[in-house]
């Protein structure tokens, strides 16, 4: 092995041990160089790292869900009352007609977005969660301090004029994977930041002519008929398979009483 491979081994390793303490890099400056800037309103106070999603039920007319699903996805599309995206969208009819739309905006916007969705309705569910992402935040922080040194030394190795062909083409192939995996931890940062600086919104539309006991004696009623239907598809299967049989039985039982007669003495 050349001194260069040898000391790119060496290299390696020193970097990989030592990163968490270089120029007194701590934990908590990972975390603070990884946060996104300006987290403001309810979804982060200073230091914290949380994730908010939030979900609502909305009950209202069955002819309104429709018009009201595309009203709130007009809203968010156009960045009424701050940046939205629309993630996802679902709308059913008939019998049991509602709606959901999933969106993806600043804190400022969610209250807004859901006053507009429970507007002539009922707001009658809602809840909040936060998933708290300090932990990824630093370790993706230190993932790719590592990286970035690696990246750097490897760049000086290959600057250099008396490398040989080998180890040219063992340190561009490392290069290659070290740039791979911190594109992979850039992209990881950016999910992070946009999972910080925005709240995930859930909304679901029901009719209000659909009531919790009705919706059960619904559910129970199909229930019932799927349980008679597979009742009875399990009793025609079993009077298929056991036809044949039966047959056999009555016609041995017919021919043995045929015998018994012809045997039997006359009086």
């Amino acid at each position: 092995m050349s001194r260069i491979a040898l000391s790119l081994s060496a290299l390696l390793l020193v970097t990989v041990a030592g990163c968490a303490k270089t120029d007194g890099y701590s934990q908590a400056d990972a975390a603070a160089e990884a946060a996104p800037a300006g987290l403001t309103g309810q979804a982060n106070a200073p230091g914290n790292f949380l994730a908010y999603s939030h979900e609502a039920t909305v009950r209202l007319e069955a002819a309104a869900i429709a018009e009201r699903v595309a009203a709130v996805r007009t809203a968010c599309m156009e960045g009424r009352h701050g940046t939205c995206t629309v993630l996802g969208e679902e709308q059913s009819s008939g019998q049991w007609p509602g709606g959901k739309l999933q969106l993806r905006a600043e804190p400022k916007a969610i209250e807004p977005l859901v006053a507009m969705a429970a507007q002539g309705g009922e707001l009658s569910q809602r809840a909040t969660e936060a998933e708290d992402l300090a932990d990824a935040v630093r370790d993706n922080g230190l993932r790719q301090q590592r990286l970035r040194i690696q990246h750097e030394r490897l760049s000086e190795f290959l600057a250099r004029r008396d490398i040989k062909a080998e180890d040219l083409i063992a340190l561009s192939n490392q290069l290659a994977q070290i740039e791979t995996e911190l594109q992979a931890s850039e992209q990881e940062a950016a999910q992070q930041q946009r999972r910080l600086s925005t709240n995930l919104l859930t909304l679901r539309f029901e009719s209000s002519q659909v009531t919790a006991e009705s919706s059960e004696l619904g559910e129970a009623l199909r229930d019932s008929l799927s349980v008679l239907d597979a009742s009875v598809a399990v009793l025609v299967t079993v009077v298929v398979a056991t036809l044949p049989f039966l047959l056999v039985l009555l016609a041995v039982g017919w021919a043995v009483r045929a015998l018994l007669r012809r045997r039997r003495p006359a009086a």
